[in-house]
């Protein structure tokens, strides 16, 4: 018997101690008092700049739909013409400042 209670002895002290951990002892572990970090928030864009971002996409869209118009008005008559490729290149400047327009303003949006 005593052979059995010493066998007992060295296997319970021989034995790692597994500890499972609690919630309570994570929060601890980490931190009680840490501070918390959110990410930062996305500057909103004012009702101003909203107005300016609609009327931006809306003139691209205005002058997609023009362009398309005269290209296909060119394709049938076989070329463009001087007035037509005057107008596409003025469409063209007015559709590039539009664009930065509304890049510069999503750009903000998405920071």
């Amino acid at each position: 018997m005593k052979h059995v209670l010493v066998a007992l002895l060295a296997v319970t002290v021989a034995t790692p101690v597994i500890s499972i951990p609690v919630p309570s002892d994570a929060q601890v572990l980490v931190g009680s008092g840490a501070a918390r970090r959110t990410a930062p928030r996305r500057p909103r864009l004012s009702e101003a700049e909203l107005d300016r971002l609609t009327q931006a996409e809306d003139t691209v869209f205005e002058i997609d739909a023009r362009m398309e118009t005269i290209q296909t008005a060119a394709e049938e008559a076989g070329g463009l013409t001087a007035e037509q490729q005057t107008e596409i290149d003025a469409l063209t400047q007015r559709r590039e400042e539009a664009q930065r327009i509304i890049d510069r303003l999503e750009a903000k949006r998405n920071r």
